[in-house]
């Protein structure tokens, strides 16, 4: 009687123990199924923000693209911008040398104007404008000059009779055909200016009287000297304005090169027409210079 039941306890314990297995293996099915499907949930939100993240990079590289484009567009623009400021200093430029050339125009034809007035009155030419090689350093508009101070205006021209003139620019061509350039220190002077002159000269007997008039006074000497191509005076026995005798054409002892420069610069402008005066090497006068009227028409008013 007892045998039945431990008999009954073994088949219950057996029962319990395989109901205990069987719950154990749902509860592992169940654990199986549930990471099996958060897996999948995972792996399908892992496939999601695979496929975002690549339309993402897809979008970075799109914009990156855009902003190189607009960096490239920019830079272009910039450029543009520069060549276009540097097109409106360009036009500014050209304004300005244009204005300058307009006055320059303005200034020439006023002068000309000037000059024409000049002669049909007088019979004076500008010397400038008929040989613009011919170099002119009116010694009488600056300071440096026997006085020491200025007597004429500032910016005065050269003018000569029109028919010494001609007599000069013939000595011009001899003289450039050799590579040579006149170079004039005085030439038309008014009376008013020679009263100056007179008053303030160091030594007697080297500025006309006044009264009587120099060949300058008609419009009829010039005052020269020579230049080479460089701009360089050539040689001569002494500068302008000496009034010592070494200044005078038959001074003994000038040196070999100032003499043959003076003999040369005499030879071609005797052979022009003009004639010189023994004390002042640089003076040539026109040989019909009594022919013209004494002037006292003021430079500052051509």
């Amino acid at each position: 009687m007892r045998k039945k039941p431990e008999k009954l306890k073994q088949r219950r314990l057996v029962s319990v123990i395989a109901a205990a297995i069987s719950i154990l293996a749902v509860i592992s099915i169940f654990i199986s199924v549930s990471m099996l499907s958060k897996a999948n949930v995972l792996k399908f939100e892992l496939s999601k923000f695979l496929a975002l993240n690549g339309s993402l990079q897809e979008n970075v590289e799109a914009l990156t693209q855009s902003v190189r484009g607009l960096e490239e567009e920019n830079k272009r623009l910039k450029n543009r911008n520069a060549e276009l400021e540097d097109a409106i200093e360009e036009l500014k430029r050209r304004n300005e040398e244009l204005e300058q050339a307009n006055l320059a125009l303005q200034q020439q034809i006023e002068q000309r104007r000037r000059s024409y007035r000049t002669e049909v009155l007088h019979g004076l030419v500008d010397i400038q404008e008929l040989d613009p090689s011919i170099i002119v350093d009116l010694r009488y508009a600056s300071n440096n000059n026997f006085m020491g101070f200025q007597i004429y205006p500032d910016n005065s021209r050269a003018y000569l009779r029109r028919e010494t003139a001609v007599k000069l620019l013939q000595a011009s061509e001899i003289f450039k055909k050799d590579g040579y350039y006149i170079k004039i220190w005085d030439a038309y002077r008014p009376l008013s200016a020679q009263k100056i002159m007179w008053e303030h000269s160091p030594l007697p007997g080297y500025i006309a009287n006044p009264d009587n008039g120099s060949k300058h006074n008609r419009g009829a000497a010039v005052d020269i000297t020579l230049v080479d191509k460089e701009g360089n005076e050539l040689e001569m026995p002494t500068g302008f304005d000496d009034f010592t005798e070494k200044a005078a054409r038959d001074y003994p002892h000038h040196s070999a090169e100032a003499k043959k420069n003076m003999d040369y610069l005499t030879q071609v402008m005797n052979s022009c027409g003009f004639k010189g005066i023994r004390t002042e090497w640089w003076h040539f006068e026109d040989i019909d210079a009594r022919n013209y009227p004494l002037l006292d028409i003021g430079l500052d008013s051509f």
